[in-house]
């Protein structure tokens, strides 16, 4: 599990495009800044993927072009991914009404 603070961090977007970006802090991707692009969900052979796109906005020490090829760097992002909504997921199921699920009912 990668920590916020400790193994990436959120950084205040710059231009016009306002989606989060993520400066990854430690390991071999140390101080590659990126920003998640369309995400989806799609059924493959009765099984369920996630599927996104991503743009490479800053990589000190490694091409830009081999992190768009590399393999290892998309199954890491991804997994950051799949932590950040399993979190939001996790913290923000509240109906319209305003009722958390995530308490126990008195029933």
């Amino acid at each position: 599990m990668l920590l916020l603070g400790t193994d990436y961090e959120f950084i205040e977007p710059k231009g016009e495009d306002k989606r989060e970006v993520i400066k990854l802090l430690t390991g071999e991707y140390a101080g590659v800044t990126f920003r998640y692009g369309g995400i989806r969900f799609e059924e493959k052979d009765g099984e369920m993927h996630l599927l996104f796109n991503y743009d490479v906005l800053h990589s000190p020490s490694i091409k830009y072009k081999s992190l768009l090829k590399n393999t290892e760097f998309k199954n890491y992002i991804g997994d950051l991914l799949v932590q950040q909504l399993s979190e939001k997921f996790e913290t923000d199921i509240i109906d319209e009404a305003g009722t958390d699920y995530t308490e126990e009912s008195d029933l």
